[in-house]
């Protein structure tokens, strides 16, 4: 006859009420600590640990908090991160802080205290509908909840939580990011800038792909004859850390956008190699984010797309980046090519390295903006 895998007996607590305690049989054939079911008839206890398999999996630690289980969860030299590097996984570093980040300003703060078997769907769906409440956009609150499973698969994983809860998506509409058309950017680029320098910021985030942080945190030693070496990027409170990815990339220059930054470089009074391009008001910090952002707007003013317009049609300083690469595709460019110079590769792409003499093909489409 087949053994039960699981074994109770009673107990006589301190005031004198019977309570059944039960045992469940490892995987080893061990016996797991005693759990209490809080029932006071042997039928009823054999009842509960019915159900208590039936949840999931036999749990082996108890009463462990979120706090202490998920405290530098995603701590670049700790063991997730680098169990994912060891399997060969793609993560960038500065995807790593922003997952470490949502853990420590939203997650810890909300089930810190709680214990880790006791955070189930639904705690999870209202903290989502809260969230939503506080003005978080669907886009962050989802990816709030990513982090939150990670973490609770990585407790299943390690037999402190019975099962991993179900975490559903929040659904929300999502601004579409509109771009310039073709006329616009001629018209954008040939209008007359009292400062050179938000031209050239301009004109290489739409010519080259890079992001903000990226031209913000440009070196000088990353300048070369005809392109750049994208390789560091400015972080709002953090300061010059690497590339999103992690990884450095080259982008070609366009003759005008050449031209822009040899004269943007003689003017900077800073010429030691790290040494920002785009100083602000100190040596070791770059321009103003928002000021980009303030001559942007003025830019499209100046072009005939006023405030609704623009706020209508999703406009930003990131939306050069969706100009690029649909310049790039619609012109068809190799998909591959396109996302080696954006730095959107994937996992599941083999990651190619092009030298600056193979873009004549991204030369000839992006020099004719200017």
């Amino acid at each position: 006859m087949r053994k039960k895998p699981y074994s109770i007996w009673k107990r006589k607590l301190p005031s004198s009420r019977i309570s059944y305690y039960v045992r469940f049989r490892l995987d080893d054939g061990s016996w797991s600590v005693a759990k209490a079911s809080r029932q006071q008839t042997k039928s009823a206890a054999e009842a509960w640990a019915i159900d208590y398999l039936s949840r999931g999996q036999i749990v082996t630690k108890e009463n462990i908090t979120f706090k202490e289980y998920a405290k530098d969860y995603f701590a670049w030299e700790g063991a997730y991160i680098q169990s994912l590097l060891l399997r060969g996984r793609q993560i960038g570093q500065r995807h790593a802080e922003n997952q470490q980040a949502y853990l420590n300003n939203y997650l810890i703060k909300e089930f810190g205290t709680l214990k880790l078997k006791l955070i189930d769907a639904n705690l999870i769906q209202e903290y989502a509908i809260e969230l939503r409440a506080r003005g978080l956009s669907a886009s962050t609150v989802n990816h709030i909840l990513t982090t939150l499973k990670i973490v609770l698969q990585g407790a299943y994983r390690k037999k402190i939580i019975q099962a991993v809860p179900e975490i559903d998506a929040v659904s929300g509409s999502k601004a579409e990011r509109g771009i310039l058309n073709p006329e616009e950017v001629k018209k954008f680029f040939a209008m007359e800038w009292k400062d050179q320098r938000y031209y050239l910021i301009n004109l290489l985030a739409a010519t080259t792909g890079m992001r903000l942080g990226e031209i913000l945190g440009l070196q000088r030693k990353a300048v070369h004859d005809s392109y750049i070496e994208v390789k560091t990027s400015w972080e709002r409170g953090k300061g010059l850390k690497c590339t999103k990815t992690g990884k450095p990339r080259l982008v070609p220059l366009t003759v005008k956008a050449k031209e822009v930054l040899t004269s943007v470089l003689e003017m900077t009074p800073y010429k030691e190699p790290d040494d920002l391009v785009f100083h602000g008001r100190s040596r070791h910090a770059p321009l103003d984010h928002k000021m980009v952002q303030k001559r942007f707007n003025e830019a499209l003013i100046a072009i005939g797309i006023d405030e609704e317009s623009r706020c209508k049609r999703g406009l930003t300083f990131h939306s050069w980046r969706h100009f690029f690469n649909s310049l790039l595709i619609n012109g068809h460019v190799p998909v591959i090519k396109v996302q080696t110079l954006t730095g959107h590769s994937t996992n599941a792409m083999t990651e190619n390295y092009f030298h600056p003499d193979e873009y004549r093909d991204v030369l000839a489409i992006t020099g004719r903006i200017v």
